[in-house]
């Protein structure tokens, strides 16, 4: 196959939609949105997120665009497609003033085959692109739909549903060729679908072929692969005529694929090839994973009688990770993102990713980075938080795009779970049973079977059945749920009591450094916060309203029983609320096995400047909670439970398949007094108490927790006692021990 690249500067022009206006004439990049091409042509301001620059963005809502360029045409004229790998978002593609298709999702590839349209020489090539919010403005909204918060018309467009705002993400609503634009000259027999799969004693390839049906009958495969030098395969096998099959694949001594603390990320790579009458005439490469997965799940519990957790090959993971949102509110600059923000994922020790229903689908390269680094990826389908359209049209549109996202990414052994949405569910239960959700009961999960049904599939997270829309019984609780709530003390009930076994979301506020602030915040604006514009704004709200910066001011006090009044402390005092609330949420979860299964906290980074639950802002400046987490992590931990019966017990938290023995010795962090030294065993994949200490609730001390293994020597840290706390005291504890 031939590949000619389209990518680099377009003629760009727009003017408001359907005005008879002279247009804004400039260059358009490509991959690249209009607003950055505004911006970097000096119509927009050159950083749109300093200050509330952004707010000049919003009159190009309502723009109509073209991009235009020009291109010899390949000697070939037969099998030649025009593919765009995402555009944003409704579309009508021209070919030397010719229409050739039409698309309104950006989401998803599309192609458009045009060998016999295609001039000698030059061809000139038009993208006219449609306002999306004119377009969510005339859409039709069910009384269901008026439900949702925001404006409903948006769940018409196929959008990343953050763009039009947020709680993390600004109104950022662009348009634009926003991934890569080429040609293909496709072989007379390709591969249209490839996929790998493993039954638990044998994997498998299934096939379809796109070509001359004749053809077919004198054609061969052959695919041949290895994971390292003593699991190679090879099997040839003829595609007698048919167009689609399945072959057993014979791998001898097969290497399982595991996540992260559990075992290696074993990956094959393998190329497949179309011989026609002994001749390649075209291969593929693509990659796979030996491992099963299964979710066992209950639709309640009361904290005990239930369940919700992962078992990869058989065994029961504990899951700790992040929820990963957009990398940017440009989605064209995510890829230039992608090996700063996912080295941070194995830095700070994450074995699984929950994909937000919020965002777009990632591309090949982030699932490459999790297949082989042993992070599952929990993947959402990108509808969140509002009542979708159930209409005939918007069912195939759905379809439609499932389809090719299942497609395109299941061959990615990371991937452990298609989930419906993000909290749909969630907003039909407070006025109806969410299973009137036609989308993620009937459409999404239909996919899902014909195209990978090995994996699992959950509609909603989290999922409310009928049985737990209906239930009366308040002693019971859905076993994965959001911890939100008031967002209080992070010891409060509200968290301590939570019964459910697997927490998908939840976060705490944390302060950017002033150093960062200073990057997006005017000057005269960076301080102090209260009623003021721009800290608003960067909370992401561009409606006025506050609540999220006293939020976090709040939970300052809530530790400290005061505010500091400078942004250095300030901003300190907000980074060790968050730090002690994330290493406390990880903790129970480790310490509260086997009833406990696994937490996706809120959240990793940030995907533009602002105040939020991140422990790494936009800018890759990590937050004190960075390093807390990276220890509460750990495959292997020794954590403290919380005071119960005059004492606290102290558990070894082995996330790993070896037993592990050692010594631990517990001091006091600011006396150096001694409390505790002993041995301990640990056996592989469970939490095990190994030790107590006398505690008063009335204490406050910090406990430093140090251990020695055959693999390791390591340290963790208890904060023991009721705020408030004094603040000083606990920079004296971090000049010591985490400087």
């Amino acid at each position: 196959m031939k590949t000619i690249d389209l990518n680099g500067t377009w003629s760009l022009w727009g003017k408001p939609q359907g005005s008879s206006e002279d247009p804004i004439t400039l260059s358009g990049s490509v991959p690249g949105c209009v607003l950055l091409d505004l911006s970097a042509q000096g119509i927009l301001p050159e950083d749109l997120y300093f200050g509330e620059n952004l707010r000049q963005a919003e009159k190009y809502e309502e723009f109509e665009w073209w991009y235009e360029r020009t291109f010899l045409a390949p000697e070939e004229r037969e099998r030649v497609f025009l593919v765009f790998e995402g555009v944003d978002c409704i579309a009508e593609y021209r070919l030397n003033g010719e229409i050739i298709g039409r698309s309104d999702n950006m989401f998803i590839s599309h192609e458009f085959e045009i060998g016999d349209r295609l001039r000698e020489g030059k061809n000139t090539l038009t993208v006219h692109l449609f306002s999306a919010t004119r377009a969510a403005a005339q859409a039709d909204h069910t009384v269901a739909q008026m439900h949702s918060w925001g404006d409903a018309g948006e769940t018409q467009i196929r959008r990343a549903p953050h763009s039009f705002g947020w709680d993390i993400m600004p109104r950022a609503v662009t348009t634009g060729l926003w991934r890569g634009v080429r040609l293909e000259v496709r072989d007379e027999i390709t591969f249209s679908q490839l996929f790998f799969e493993y039954d638990g004693r044998s994997a498998w390839v299934c096939y379809e072929l796109n070509g001359d049906p004749d053809a077919l009958r004198d054609t061969e495969l052959s695919f041949c692969g290895s994971c390292g030098e003593d699991s190679t395969f090879t099997r040839n096998t003829g595609a007698n005529g048919r167009a689609a099959g399945r072959v057993r694949l014979p791998i001898q001594n097969p290497k399982l694929w595991w996540p992260y603390g559990y075992g290696d990320p074993n990956i094959y790579d393998v190329t497949a090839t179309i011989l026609y009458r002994g001749t390649p005439v075209h291969s593929a490469v693509s990659s796979f994973g030996l491992r099963t997965v299964t979710l066992e799940r209950t639709d309640l519990t009361d904290g005990f009688n239930g369940a919700f957790r992962f078992l990869i090959n058989g065994v029961e993971i504990l899951c700790k990770g992040s929820n990963w949102v957009p990398l940017d509110a440009f989605h064209c600059r995510d890829a230039e993102r992608y090996e700063q923000a996912l080295a941070l994922v194995k830095d700070v020790g994450c074995n699984i990713l929950r994909c937000w229903g919020g965002n777009v689908y990632e591309d090949h390269a982030f699932f490459d980075f999790c297949d082989r680094n042993g992070v599952m990826v929990w993947q959402d389908f990108a509808m969140a938080c509002r009542i979708y359209p159930q209409t005939e049209d918007f069912q195939g549109r759905l379809r439609r795009e499932a389809t090719a996202v299942v497609r395109k990414l299941r061959n990615h052994a990371s991937i452990i779970l298609w989930s419906g949405d993000n909290e749909v569910d969630q907003v039909y239960h407070s006025f109806t049973d969410p299973a009137q959700n036609l989308l993620t009961r009937q459409i999404l999960p239909q996919v899902v079977a014909e195209n990978d049904a090995r994996r699992p599939y959950l509609p909603s997270s989290p999922y409310i059945s009928s049985e737990a829309h209906l239930a009366k019984n308040k002693a019971l609780a859905l076993s994965e749920d959001h911890l939100w709530g008031p967002r209080d003390y992070y010891k409060s009930d509200f968290y301590k009591q939570n019964k459910a076994h697997f927490v998908s979301e939840t976060g705490y506020h944390g302060c950017p450094s002033p150093e960062s602030i200073r990057k997006f915040i005017s000057p005269e604006r960076c301080w102090p916060y209260r009623n003021n514009s721009e800290w608003i704004f960067h909370s992401s709200d561009q409606n006025g309203d506050d609540g999220r910066v006293m939020l976090m001011e709040k939970q300052v006090r809530q530790l400290f029983g005061t505010v500091p009044e400078d942004p250095e402390t300030y901003a300190l005092a907000s980074q060790i609320s968050q730090a002690e609330a994330k290493k406390y949420f990880i903790e129970r979860i480790r310490v509260g096995r086997p009833y406990k299964t696994g937490i996706i906290w809120w959240n990793l980074l940030d995907g533009w400047p602002q105040m939020s639950d991140a422990v790494v802002d936009y800018y890759f400046t990590k937050k004190l909670a960075y390093s807390y987490i990276k220890r509460a992590q750990a495959p292997f931990s020794v954590v403290a439970d919380e005071p119960s019966h005059w004492g606290i017990r102290l558990f070894a938290c082995n996330d790993t398949l070896t037993d592990r023995q050692g010594t631990l010795t517990v001091k006091d962090a600011h006396t150096e007094q001694i409390l505790y030294e002993g041995a301990f065993v640990a056996p592989k994949n469970a939490s095990t108490p190994i030790a107590s200490l006398p505690l008063f609730y009335s204490e406050h001390k910090i406990l430093i927790l140090a251990w020695k293994t055959r693999e390791e020597t390591g340290w963790n840290h208890y904060l023991c006692g009721f705020p408030p706390l004094s603040l000083e005291w606990y920079q004296s504890f971090l000049e010591k021990y985490n400087s």
